[in-house]
């Protein structure tokens, strides 16, 4: 009982000098201020365009309690030579300066809500955009579940934001979000000189009937300014209506996948372009700048406001966010299955020959290398000795005895694969290809050589070609579908191996390094076919006495009889053979004979890889004295085989006459004068010559008197041939994308730069420069860092596409088809702009050349009945209806009291559309003696 009775007695003490939550709250709010170096007047009699400054953004986190909050600060950073000084002497519009004139300096904010420089601006947030702001603070809550939806808790906000301001001295307005963070609701106020100005945003999804229209708005505005208006006082307004298109009548800008006219694909051209229309919608704004409330009339009986009147035109786009684009999307997909490494056996199964058995799809065997065949030629050509893939794609029957072979399920139709092929290999375009070739302009040669790519619109251009285009193709296995294409490709090479066609679009000659690798292999197997069609032709032009023989490695050539000898006697007995012209005016030393030079076989060809392969065979030899001995014997096969040519054509030539014909340099001349003043000629080798041991001269004691026609060929078409095939049908679909992927960039680079000639616009030269410095990236750069080269410039390839593809859409809806070189210009310099900035100005409104273009669009035909003759009707071009229709109302009038208070800013906003009618007023009064 005694315990109750003391608990009792027990009260709480409450130490009130501690700080609440709401103290805190303030101080907290009041220490970012200062912070931000917000708390001193902002004053400025400079109007800025908001266009031409950039919006900075700061946030600080703060607490309420339990409940978290952030504070924003939004600024404006203008250039100050974009700054300007105002000299708007009317008196209706009290701006800045007019308010300066005054007896006090309001904030910068309520000088801002007058000023009809920014009305409408074009980018700028939204309180920027209701009330003309330059600067402003935003508190919110942190979290968007925790919205203020009650009156009272945001009262309270808004009272500890008013006391932080005025105890700062912080002339920036403040404003308290409210409700949910979509529908953009906000309360606020500014204090400073005096004034204090309340922010207040009603938002509606309907406007009731009456306030859709000027009058009603109006009404709206006076009754929020009090019953005591004086009668000399005029509201100025200004107002915009925005017409939005969307429907267009045209879909030239929109790209398909090319098809014939059976509907199947084309694969002989890169895509390019979108599949939808990048621009969704087209608006055209029409701005009243600046009129006094009696000038005009808006109710529902009369519109006074035209807008082919208008003096304010501005047109604005809005684009697809995400616009897929058929290049970018194929070289993405070319690059992924670059990394692929399954082979052509995995990815198409087994193949069915006409007898219906099931046959992998692995090369046929070659058959036995002994097999007796009294012709040579024939024995190198017959279809029997080669190894060969047969074509997927159709059966065919021919004299290279292919089978006929079916594959289930080809991913490919039989006629696309046949009309590829076709474009492949069609011999009427190898002229054209190879002028083409030639004619290569220097920065086009500088960008192969970079690249290490092969010439435009060559044999291996166009392959890369089909092949980015079967990457684009939808529902289909891209890779399985390359590989089938491969497959049909590299049989049409053996086939023209076999029947001796040249592999058109490609350069003739030795290969040239110049090129891809890949380029050089095909070049390589142009010179099999080349020197094989030579023999060939040889062979039935000359009568050979000595049937070609097979070496052990089984190289051919023509045996000479194995009883020659080097003798003189011998020498003197033979006739010359192979001469193909004198050598000038030389004759031979230890004759009066002239000496011819012979005719000698070619410089065997070799592509990169031979070059590279031979030098690590040389390099595995070692570097002792017998490794170089041989290492130089193996290098003088060409050497060994012009000295018996030479020696075939002059046969009491020695060494020294060879030299004066195969080494010049080598062979010395001096001149020494006698005892009887003389000048006597002397005649040497050269000292390198000379030595002892030397090579040239072990060689010339191999040589043999052999003409050319009779000699192993330093070039066996037949063995590289079949090397390359094999090489070419070895590879997996990936390893063939990924070693043509400078290719791949190359064919990009030219169609990107064709589009962009059709441009016409000087600018956009520079995403070419920028293209292909990647490119030379990605194929100079370092393994490690390729994937990521490669990503960055398919980002930057997409967003030249897609410029490109914008471009063609806005000039496509906005040139007039009758517009001369000048006004060409100008629309490029306008299309240009809508590119970057959110709207840009129509020159001379409804009576320019856009202008006219842009009313054609927004016009609709409609029908009128003719009152005199109800049976006829008359067609009459009408406006649409404005989607959007924005009004601001301003006045400057002396509030609460008309008589002992100073002239302050009201502004109110409304925004009319569909399913929005939004009022945004700003309402400022004196507050020194009230």
């Amino acid at each position: 009982m005694t315990t109750t009775k003391e608990e009792e007695d027990i009260f709480e003490i409450v130490d009130y000098t501690t700080a609440s939550d709401w103290e805190r709250f303030i101080a907290r709010i009041e220490e970012i201020l200062s912070d931000w170096k917000l708390n001193g007047p902002e004053t400025s009699n400079t109007e800025v365009d908001f266009t031409d400054g950039e919006w900075i953004e700061r946030n600080e986190a703060l607490e309420f309690g339990d409940r978290s909050y952030t504070i924003s600060h939004f600024s404006l950073q203008v250039p100050e030579s974009n700054s300007t000084v105002t000299t708007d002497n009317n008196p209706q519009m009290t701006t800045s300066v007019s308010i300066e004139k005054q007896a006090f300096v309001p904030p910068r904010a309520m000088a801002d809500m007058m000023s009809r420089r920014n009305d409408f601006p074009s980018r700028s947030p939204y309180l920027s955009h209701w009330y003309g702001l330059r600067e402003f603070l935003i508190l919110s809550p942190k979290r968007n579940t925790d919205p203020i939806a009650d009156e009272s808790r945001a009262n309270i906000l808004l009272s500890s934001t008013a006391i932080a301001v005025s105890n700062v001295g912080c002339n920036v307005p403040i404003f308290i979000r409210v409700q949910h963070e979509w529908r953009n609701m906000f309360i606020g106020l500014c204090e400073g000189s005096g004034l204090r100005t309340h922010f207040n945003v009603c938002n509606l999804k309907n406007a009731p009937h009456q306030y859709r229209h000027l009058a009603g708005l109006l009404e709206i505005f006076k009754s929020k300014l009090g019953s005591h208006i004086p009668n000399d006082i005029v509201i100025m307004v200004a107002v915009r209506f925005t017409y939005v298109l969307r429907d267009f009548e045209s879909t030239v800008s929109r790209q398909v996948l090319p098809r014939d006219e059976t509907g199947m694909p084309i694969l002989t051209n890169l895509p390019f372009g979108s599949i939808h229309d990048p621009v969704s919608g087209l608006h055209l704004s029409c701005t009243w700048p600046i009129f006094s409330e009696e000038v005009v009339t808006e109710n529902d009986d009369c519109n006074d406001f035209d807008p082919l009147l208008s003096q304010q035109w501005a047109i604005g786009v809005t684009l697809l966010e995400e616009l897929p684009v058929l290049l970018s999307d194929a070289v993405q997909e070319y690059l992924n299955l670059s990394t692929k490494r399954e082979t052509i056996e995995q990815l198409l199964g087994k193949f069915q020959t006409a007898d219906g058995h099931r046959k992998k799809s692995k090369p046929l065997q070659i058959p036995n290398a002994s097999m007796n065949m009294s012709d040579p030629i024939k024995r190198i050509s017959d279809s029997r000795t080669q190894q060969y893939w047969t074509s997927i794609s159709s059966s065919i029957s021919n004299t290279t005895s292919r089978l006929r072979v079916n594959i289930f399920n080809p991913p490919l139709p039989p006629n696309v694969v046949e009309k590829t092929i076709e474009y492949l290999f069609n011999e009427s375009a190898t002229v054209e290809r190879r002028r083409s070739i030639v004619n290569e302009l220097p920065n086009d040669t500088e960008r192969i050589r970079q690249l290490k790519s092969v010439p435009k619109d060559s044999f291996v251009y166009r392959v890369v070609v089909c092949f980015t285009a079967i990457c684009s193709l939808p529902s289909i296995n891209r890779l399985r579908s390359i590989a089938h294409l491969w497959f049909d490709i590299v049989q049409e090479l053996r086939t023209c191996w076999e029947t001796g066609k040249m592999i058109p679009g490609l350069e003739s000659g030795s290969p040239n390094l110049s090129f891809s690798k890949f380029y050089q292999n095909l070049q390589m197997l142009n010179c099999c076919i080349e020197h094989r069609v030579r023999h060939e032709n040889d062979s039935t032009t000359t009568t050979v006495d000595n049937p070609i023989e097979p070496d052990e490695d089984g190289d051919q050539f023509f045996e000479c009889s194995s009883n020659i000898s080097s003798s003189k006697s011998n020498l003197t007995e033979l006739q010359p053979e192979g001469r193909l012209k004198p050598c000038g005016d030389l004759k031979l030393l230890n004759s009066n004979e002239i000496l011819y030079v012979p005719v000698t076989q070619e410089c065997p060809p070799a592509t990169e890889d031979m070059l590279d392969e031979q030098t690590a065979i040389l390099t595995s030899l070692g570097s002792g004295e017998d490794a170089t001995l041989l290492r130089a014997k193996m290098q003088s096969r060409s050497l060994l085989s012009d000295m018996e040519s030479f020696k075939a054509a002059n046969p009491l030539g020695t060494i020294e006459d060879f030299v004066r014909w195969y080494s010049p340099r080598d062979w010395i001349e001096t001149e020494e004068v006698d005892a009887d003043g003389n000048i006597q000629k002397h005649y040497s080798l050269s000292p390198r010559m000379q030595l002892p041991d030397n090579l040239w001269v072990e060689v010339w004691q191999q040589a043999r008197p052999i003409p050319v026609r009779r000699q192993k060929r330093l070039f066996d078409d037949g063995k590289e041939a079949e090397k390359i095939l094999q090489k070419l049908s070895s590879l997996s679909p990936g390893e063939i994308l990924e070693q043509l992927i400078p290719v791949l960039l190359h064919t990009v680079y030219d169609r990107i730069a064709k589009e962009i000639e059709e441009m016409e616009e000087s600018n956009a030269i520079a995403f070419l420069e920028t293209l292909n410095a990647k490119e030379v990236l990605i194929v100079k750069g370092r393994e490690e860092r390729k994937k990521k080269l490669q990503q960055d410039f398919i980002i930057c390839l997409t967003s030249v596409e897609q410029y490109i593809c914008r471009f063609k859409s806005f000039k496509e809806k906005l040139f007039s088809p009758d517009l001369n070189h000048k006004e060409k210009e100008e629309m490029i310099k306008v299309v240009t702009e809508l590119h970057t900035r959110p709207e840009i100005p129509v020159k001379a409104a409804a009576h320019g050349r856009l202008g006219k273009r842009l009313a054609s669009l927004f016009t609709k035909t409609k029908p009128t009945t003719n009152q005199a003759n109800s049976d006829s009707t008359e067609v009459k071009n009408q406006f649409m209806t404005p989607a959007g229709k924005e009004y601001i109302l301003r006045a400057s009038i002396a509030r609460p009291s008309n008589l002992r208070s100073r002239q302050s800013p009201q502004r109110m906003y409304c925004m009319l559309a569909q399913d929005e009618f939004r009022l945004c007023g700003a309402f400022s009064e004196d507050t020194t003696f009230f």
